[in-house]
């Protein structure tokens, strides 16, 4: 089997002429081994971050097993005081990327990319959609485009030198005008959250527009349900690819390879760890953890050992495209995505699986307070509600707090086309102390 275009960007990454044949996972180890050691020397000497961090820390590691006993960056080290991450002076910074992260009450997170990973995530875009779509089509996102250094910008850019045609519709509000937009458009490829996509899909079948035209979908941004992507799939008769990023990963992370067998990690700019969150020592491929993030390549804001939060794992094993780049199992979900009904924990990974199931229902919201769950659903399909209440009492957890009485269940229905959760944050229950 020939070198797939993530397998030739990786190529370009190590620095080895087009053509050159892949690394063997050893050999690729050993080159993440060495940048990594070259990461760490330069944070240690050029911001007072990470000189305080390896204070007193034996930072001569030989092995991957020795670097990961070096100290985890916690999310809220970020949030207090970025700038002292900084390993670049102020004049390099092309772009700070500022978010406020899901559940969140805090500081936002201020990521400061400068222009060479702003470019390094670009290539990473072009290389990552060739399964996706072709010169001379078009990709609709239901993104905003015109945000410098955005998603939408940076995979504007990045398709534009396969002089394929990027339409920002934006983030969705209205998911009936997105179809019309998209339909009039012509596109070949929508790419946007789960969440958005999946309303997308059903105002598509909904306007009566037919398959096929859609070739493909990539669903990014947050956990991504495998209800939601045999909803796509299905209702827009196209094929689907998943992505994982967060904006310490530069946005771009993994990516879906043409056999759909897993996501292909971005092994030149992010290296992944899973580590068991008790013990915090890394697991066997195949195991779940918590994902561990470092950035090789980074210089301006580098992660050494960054906990995300993430839930997943490395697939065992060679992917059957050949390529030597680890694979990280689509299924991901965010440890603090669960609530406590009282009688065992509900997680949003669940709750997702549970009600993208439902036929008819293109998004919902969910909350907790004061015992009651309630979950506002949006879709017109006749009898909504009802399917919605027993497929949610299906759940053993649900069943055993109302059993306990620890637990009302409200089911609220808005309109089909406008998601339940306004704007591009990453989903969660709502979560209210009791009185």
């Amino acid at each position: 089997m020939g070198q797939s275009a993530l397998d030739r960007w990786l190529l370009r990454r190590m620095g080895r002429p087009p053509g050159s044949a892949m690394p063997s996972g050893d050999e690729l180890r050993d080159w993440q081994l060495a940048r990594l050691r070259e990461l760490v020397a330069h944070a240690r000497d050029s911001c007072p971050f990470y000189a305080q961090q390896f204070e007193g820390v034996d930072t001569d590691f030989k092995s991957l097993e020795e670097y990961a006993r070096l100290p985890f960056v916690f999310p809220f080290q970020v949030r207090q005081a970025p700038e002292r991450m900084l390993c670049v002076s102020q004049d390099a910074v092309a772009r700070v990327v500022t978010l406020n992260s899901s559940g969140t009450t805090g500081s936002p997170k201020r990521i400061f990319n400068t222009a060479e990973d702003l470019e390094a995530t670009t290539e990473f875009f072009d290389y990552g959609m060739v399964n996706l779509v072709q010169e001379g089509q078009t990709v609709f996102v239901l993104m905003p485009g015109d945000r410098p250094g955005g998603v939408g910008r940076l995979l504007a850019e990045a398709l534009g030198r396969r002089n394929i045609r990027v339409v920002s519709h934006g983030v969705l509000e209205n998911a009936d005008e997105a179809a019309r937009h998209c339909l009039l458009e012509k596109a070949h490829c929508v790419v946007g959250s789960p969440a958005h996509v999946n309303l997308f899909a059903h105002a598509w079948r909904r306007s009566g527009f037919p398959t096929g035209v859609v070739r493909s979908a990539l669903l990014c941004w947050d956990a991504i349900p495998q209800a939601a992507v045999g909803n796509v799939s299905r209702l827009l008769g196209c094929r689907v690819f998943r992505h994982w990023g967060m904006i310490e990963t530069g946005l771009g992370g993994a990516v879906e390879c043409e056999p759909c067998s897993g996501l292909h990690l971005r092994e030149s700019d992010v290296f992944v760890e899973i580590v068991d969150p008790v013990t915090e020592r890394p697991v066997r491929d195949g195991e779940l953890g918590e994902i561990v993030v470092s950035t090789p390549l980074r210089r301006g804001m580098p992660f050494i050992r960054y906990r995300t939060g993430d839930t997943g794992r490395i697939l065992p094993g060679a992917c059957v495209c050949g390529s030597p780049l680890r694979r990280l199992d689509p299924v991901i979900s965010r440890a603090a995505g669960s609530i406590d009904l009282g009688s065992g924990w509900l997680s949003l990974r669940v709750l997702n699986e549970c009600l993208y199931s439902v036929p008819g229902l293109g998004d919902f919201a969910a909350s907790h307070a004061n015992k009651t769950l309630t979950v506002a659903v949006c879709g017109d399909r006749p009898g909504l509600e009802g399917e919605v209440r027993a497929a949610l009492e299906s759940l053993a957890v649900v069943k055993h707090a109302f059993r306990r009485g620890t637990l009302n269940l409200e089911i609220e229905l808005r309109d089909a086309a406008t998601p339940a959760v306004a704007g591009l944050g990453k989903r969660r229950i709502e979560h209210t102390l009791e009185n």
